[in-house]
């Protein structure tokens, strides 16, 4: 009679179960230290969103800023290719690349014929303008957006962000005052009067008069203004902003400002100037 082997799997199990205990816990630590292993591997392999710093982040906290800008307030001076101002905004911050914007500019625009003279006789004239008829002031008020284009990925870095802005303009007139001298050279006085094209000459104007005359006398012309630039953010403080900003700007009215006489130069309503501005402000978490 043939004996009946035992299965094989049979043998297999017997012989596990034979083995002795020091010999599991051997196996257990192994296969412990193999997972330790893999996961510390997984680690170094996976970076995960949540450790990231954003520039923002990694600039001003060194990665412990997580609450977001709510608000920001600027103000500084602006130059431009036909005079100068000052200029203030408040933003609201819509996510971590956008700002909403309403503001205001106060500029005095030349006309780009201007030249100043002076009375060549009585050299204690102050200059004028020939011909000027009204010193030309607009007071800009907009609403902007900017968009941030590359932040700042370490302290001493700019920020880049391009911005357009739109709104009124109100162009406002303020009448040209003249000293002018009586009868005839040599004068014997001087009188105050704002000024005539048809009565006032280069012989008989002494020079121009104190700003404030004409202040009781403005007018305005409405018109609507568009601008575009980029801004250079480069303050290395968190709350604390200093910016640099360049770019175009147009004001177009709905009538030529009278800033010469008829017969003198032309009178436009379309005025584009390149601008370049520096100012100073704060943001803060509301």
């Amino acid at each position: 009679m043939q004996r009946c082997g035992r299965p094989a799997n049979l043998r297999i199990k017997f012989a596990v179960m034979s083995l002795p205990p020091s010999t599991y816990r051997i196996a257990a630590c192994s296969l412990k230290a193999f997972v330790l292993l893999l996961l510390v591997g997984l680690g170094w392999c996976v970076e995960l969103p949540a450790q990231e710093l954003s520039g923002d982040q990694a600039v001003y906290a060194d990665g412990k800023a997580k609450i977001p800008l709510t608000d920001e307030f600027q103000f500084g001076a602006m130059m431009h290719t036909q005079g100068g101002g000052i200029t203030a905004r408040k933003g609201k911050y819509k996510g971590a690349f956008r700002i909403a914007w309403f503001g205001a500019d106060l500029i005095l625009l030349k006309h780009p014929k201007e030249i100043k003279i002076s009375n060549p006789i009585y050299e204690n004239g102050r200059s004028y303008v020939y011909g000027k008829q009204n010193a030309f002031h607009i007071l800009r008020l907009w609403r902007g957006h900017q968009k941030l284009r590359s932040e700042k990925l370490r302290k001493d870095a700019v920020q880049l962000s391009t911005h357009w802005r739109y709104g009124f303009s109100l162009g406002i007139l303020k009448p040209v005052y003249l000293e002018i001298g009586y009868p005839d050279i040599p004068y014997d006085y001087l009188a105050t009067e704002i000024y005539d094209a048809t009565a006032h000459f280069s012989d008989n104007i002494y020079g121009q008069a104190s700003w404030s005359n004409g202040l009781d006398q403005l007018s305005v012309v409405p018109g609507l203004h568009l601008s575009y630039g980029l801004d250079f953010e480069y303050g290395n403080e968190r709350f604390e902003q200093r910016t640099l900003s360049a770019g175009i700007a147009c004001d177009a009215f709905v009538t030529p400002p009278e800033i010469f006489a008829a017969g003198f130069e032309q009178n436009h309503r379309l005025f584009v100037t390149l601008f370049a501005t520096f100012e100073v402000g704060r943001n803060w978490l509301r």
